[in-house]
């Protein structure tokens, strides 16, 4: 197959290689650019834990740590799903621990390992475009957070020219998508492009809202059995 990956840059890179191994032929087709915010840490002697929901962050903050990055690596992390807690450890987040791939699990499990009512907060790391609301699920378990927001996640406002071009012809079999605001923007950007009626790309999404999108914009779609990067591979695999 040839497969549009959506992906932000990083990420669509280690992507592409995976998927490129099983035989397909990638393009890559970011929808969402990561832009590094500059902004003031609070000590990490002044918070219990870190709060990660997505690789992204785990990047950001890796990139401001400074002279006491020992000490940051030395807090608990608490990371949404298995990509994020593979950054965290390849981050040197030694005890990085693993939700189930979504905000509300990532609260269960910090409420599960953290004192309530502490004086120190949770500092969640977050980017511009959250996914859940982290701070209310924690604060119906007593457990305090603040936010760092250290990226932004800005938008695609068009498919670079040969991407648009193989949408129009229909060269593309399959998109891959990974978050629901993903496929929103896919979604926007790819009727912007008026392609004739036709065949469209399959879209390979990593979780059921996802796909209801799609399907709400007339797309085939398949949904990968878990919310994480081998569950895709092995879907990709199975259509291949």
């Amino acid at each position: 197959m040839r497969l549009l990956i959506t992906r932000p840059q990083d990420d669509a890179l280690k992507l592409a290689q995976q998927v490129s191994a099983q035989g397909h032929d990638c393009v890559m087709a970011p929808v969402i650019y990561i832009v590094a915010r500059d902004v003031v840490l609070p000590s990490p002697e002044n918070i219990q834990g870190l709060a990660f929901t997505s690789a992204n962050g785990v990047r950001a903050l890796s990139q401001q740590l400074g002279p006491n990055a020992a000490d940051w690596l030395r807090l608990p992390a608490y990371t949404v799903g298995p990509q994020t807690q593979q950054a965290a450890l390849a981050a040197g987040f030694g005890g990085a621990q693993q939700a189930a791939g979504d905000v509300e699990s990532l609260a269960d499990l910090i409420a599960s390992r953290q004192p309530a009512d502490a004086d120190m907060p949770i500092l969640h790391i977050a980017g511009s475009h959250l996914a859940g609301n982290l701070q209310a699920l924690l604060a119906a378990h007593h457990v305090s957070v603040e936010k760092a927001i250290l990226y932004e996640a800005v938008a695609a406002t068009a498919f670079e020219a040969p991407v648009a071009t193989a949408l129009q012809q229909a060269t593309i079999d399959g998109v891959v998508i990974y978050s629901q605001r993903s496929a929103r923007i896919f979604i926007d950007l790819f009727n912007a492009l008026k392609a004739p009626a036709g065949k469209k790309p399959v879209a390979f999404c990593l979780a059921p809202a996802i796909a209801q999108l799609m399907q709400a914009a007339d797309f085939e779609t398949r949904i990968a059995a878990a919310a994480d990067e081998p569950a895709m591979l092995a879907l990709l695999q199975e259509n291949a």
